[in-house]
């Protein structure tokens, strides 16, 4: 999954050369818009991972009918919206947004796979499947940079790749394809998921949309690629967050969930370190010249992709254990993010990373801090927090 990680880092680097900061920017813009559209995949995996994982008591399903319908309805919206995307986002073609659109359904396909191989304890498939599915972007990249291929080329390649790594991960599952049933109840589950699973996405993108607004074409494309180093961060440690998810449902979920954490802050302080060798050339491997002056803003970027990784960690974590608390803070945090940058911190790139990093750590020790409540509530004065926190309850 690291792996898998690090060539959709390279996707990037391959994009923001021929592309250059202006339609670095644009390109972002409209993913950005696809990443929120495709919240269901990654609570199909959440849901489907639970169900399979034997500690759920409802039953087990592969919830390819539902994904299906999700997707193709996320399909035909934004082929109907495709002409404002386009001019909204400044786009050569609404045809850019059409293509976006269809990738949504492999992608709701591919995250329910991905949930069975999770649930199923199968992390070496699961594992195998990002590798295939960064690594056909990566080729999709490759090949639209080498015949100069403008936004919409981009997105017909990425289309490609999607369908390929459905393919892939329909053959990796193929047995329990055979066995699982295609739908079951699940409309509260992917609700309640996806109203956290959202709030996590719009945490760690507002503030594209946003720098794309408030900023100018050169600096929201410099933004584009040294927020990047803090998605990174994301990337790298999303294993962490999934791999606790099937576990909330254990009988020790809070010493999983702060070992967890203390994983992914040691990998922050690792990626900080090696950016700082040199943040000026590592924008510059990235993008190029063009992007030379956002070198420190790359390294303010890893720190805050530290600390969405946290609040990522706490998110998942919810949705392992099926409740909601800490999404609806998250949401709070979100519309106070929009009003501070929207009202006062945009005048410059770094004002909207530091209005960003401070929302994603009130999440994170809101986590933390609700965890430290049920120790007080215990009366237990001579256990530990995570003892405490673990222990059953009538």
């Amino acid at each position: 999954m690291g792996m898998a990680n690090a060539l959709g880092y390279v996707v990037v680097m391959l994009l923001s050369r021929p592309l250059g900061p202006g339609e670095f920017g644009g390109y972002t813009a409209l993913s950005t818009y696809g990443v929120l559209l495709s919240i269901p995949a990654g609570v199909f995996q959440v849901v489907v991972a639970r169900r399979l994982s034997g500690d759920d008591p409802a039953e087990p399903t592969s919830a390819l009918r539902p994904a299906l319908f999700v997707g193709c309805g996320c399909f035909v919206v934004t082929a109907a919206i495709s002409p404002a995307l386009a001019q909204w986002f400044e786009l050569p073609s609404f045809w850019a947004a059409v293509l976006l659109g269809g990738m949504l359904v492999p992608m709701m396909v591919t995250g329910c796979l991905q949930g069975i191989l999770l649930g199923r304890g199968r992390l070496r498939a699961l594992s195998a499947l990002y590798v295939v599915n960064a690594g056909t972007r990566v080729v999709a990249a490759a090949c639209c940079a080498v015949i100069g291929a403008d936004v919409t080329g981009v997105f017909a390649a990425m289309l490609l790749a999607g369908i390929a790594t459905a393919a892939v991960g329909a053959w990796l599952c193929r047995a329990e394809l055979r066995a699982l049933p295609r739908t079951a109840r699940l409309a509260r589950e992917l609700v309640r998921s996806n109203s956290t699973l959202a709030a996590y996405i719009a945490l760690i993108n507002v503030d594209m949309l946003l720098s794309r607004h408030f900023l100018s074409a050169h600096d929201s494309g410099g933004y584009a690629l040294a927020s990047t180093f803090g998605r990174a961060m994301c990337w790298g440690t999303q294993f962490v967050a999934l791999i606790i998810v099937p576990r909330m449902q254990g009988t020790r979920p809070t010493r999983t969930l702060l070992q967890a954490s203390a994983v992914v802050t040691a990998i922050g302080v690792v990626g900080f370190g090696v950016v700082s060798i040199s943040p000026q050339g590592w924008i510059e491997a990235a993008g190029g010249a063009d992007y030379r002056q956002f070198g420190d803003l790359a390294l303010l970027c890893v720190v805050l992709g530290t600390a969405w990784a946290l609040a990522q960690v706490w998110l998942f974590s919810e949705m392992g254990s099926n409740t909601g608390w800490l999404s609806r803070l998250t949401w709070l945090v979100i519309a106070g993010e929009v009003v501070a940058i929207s009202v006062h911190w945009h005048a410059s790139p770094a004002q909207l990373v530091w209005v960003c990093m401070a929302g994603a750590l009130i999440v994170a020790a809101a986590g933390f801090v609700q965890v430290v409540v049920r120790h007080q509530a215990t009366a237990l004065p001579d256990e530990s927090v995570i003892v405490v926190a673990d222990a059953p309850r009538a």
